[in-house]
C-alpha cells in the first residue's frame, strides 16, 4: 500500500529525541521516536527543522546575546556548540531540511544545513506567509524595549563605518543598539546577570517559537510536531494550550510525537 508523503515541521524539543530516542523517555516514548526517525529516513515523512531551532539549541545564552549584538554587521559570529551541531548534522543525514526563519531583517543563523526547497509555494509567497504570521507577534519588541532602557544609562553606541564592497556597491551595517546595550549589561555587570537572563531568556524563547511556527506556515507544511503540551508557558505564549484553537483556525495542525505515530499508522 502506498502512503502519501507528509511534510512535518519538528519543534525544538522533538529534534533531540529524533537524534537519541532514549533521551527523554518521560517526554517522548522511545519507540515513537524510533518510528518517526525511521519514517523520515525511509521517505514516508519529509522532515523539517526551523532555522530558529538551531539558534535556540546551538548557542549558549551568552552567545545568543553576542550574536544579536553583531547581527546585521560583518563582525564575527559566536561559534555554535559542536555537540549540538553534531545532533543537527545527524538529522540532516537522514534527510531533514532547514526552514528559513530570519531573526532580524534578512539575517540567517545557519548556512551548513540543506535549505528546504519552495515546493508548496513560490519563494515570494512563502516569505509573505511567514511575514504575515510573525509580524503581529511581539517578536523581539520586548527585548528592544529592555535594551533601550539600558542604553539610557550607557554611553551611545558608536556608529559603524560604511564598507565599500565593490566598485559601485557599499555595505551599510544594520547594528542593533538595543542588543549591544544588553550585551554590555551582561559583560559589565556580572552581579546583575541573573536579572538580565530572567528578562531575556523567556523573551528569546517566545520570539523563536513565533519564528519556528512562522517558518512552518510559510512553507505550507502539513503538521507541526511538538512534545510541548503548552501547559508550562504563560497564557500569552504562542504555544500555550489555550491558544491551540486559534492556531488550528489558522490552518496549523499540531500533534505530539505519539499523536503523529497514531495518525500516520507508523
Amino acid at each position: 500500500m502506498t502512503h502519501p508523503i507528509v511534510r512535518i515541521t519538528f519543534d525544538t524539543n522533538v529534534c533531540n529525541v529524533l537524534h537519541d530516542p532514549d533521551k527523554w523517555p518521560t517526554l517522548v516514548a522511545p519507540e515513537d521516536a524510533r518510528k518517526i526517525r525511521a519514517a523520515i529516513s525511509g521517505g514516508r515523512i519529509v522532515g523539517f527543522v526551523s532555522e530558529a531551532t538551531l539558534f535556540i539549541e546551538c548557542l549558549s545564552f551568552p552567545d545568543k546575546l553576542t550574536y544579536l549584538a553583531v547581527a546585521g554587521t560583518p563582525a564575527p559570529r559566536p561559534v555554535p556548540d559542536p555537540k549540538m551541531v553534531a545532533i543537527f548534522e545527524d538529522l540532516a543525514s537522514i534527510g531533514m531540511e532547514l526552514l528559513h526563519a530570519p531573526l532580524i531583517g534578512g539575517e540567517k543563523f545557519a548556512e551548513s544545513f540543506s535549505w528546504a526547497k519552495d515546493e508548496v509555494y513560490p519563494i515570494e509567497e512563502r516569505q509573505k506567509r511567514f511575514s504575515d504570521f510573525v509580524h503581529p507577534l511581539p517578536r523581539h519588541a520586548p527585548l528592544k524595549a529592555y535594551g533601550k532602557s539600558l542604553l539610557a544609562n550607557q554611553p551611545p553606541v558608536p556608529s559603524r563605518p560604511v564598507v565599500q564592497t565593490g566598485p559601485t556597491s557599499i555595505s551599510v551595517p544594520l547594528q542593533q543598539d538595543w542588543a549591544i546595550a544588553i550585551k554590555r549589561e551582561w559583560d559589565n555587570s556580572p552581579s546583575g546577570r541573573k536579572a538580565v537572563e530572567k528578562v531575556c531568556r523567556p523573551v528569546i524563547g517566545e520570539w523563536c517559537d513565533g519564528l519556528i511556527v512562522g517558518s512552518h506556515v510559510g512553507y505550507g507544511n502539513d503538521i507541526f510536531c511538538t512534545a510541548d503540551q503548552g501547559k508550562g508557558a504563560g497564557g500569552n505564549s504562542l504555544l500555550h494550550h489555550t491558544n491551540r484553537t486559534t492556531l488550528a483556525n489558522q490552518g496549523i495542525k499540531i500533534m505530539t510525537p505519539h499523536d503523529l505515530v497514531q495518525h500516520l499508522g507508523l
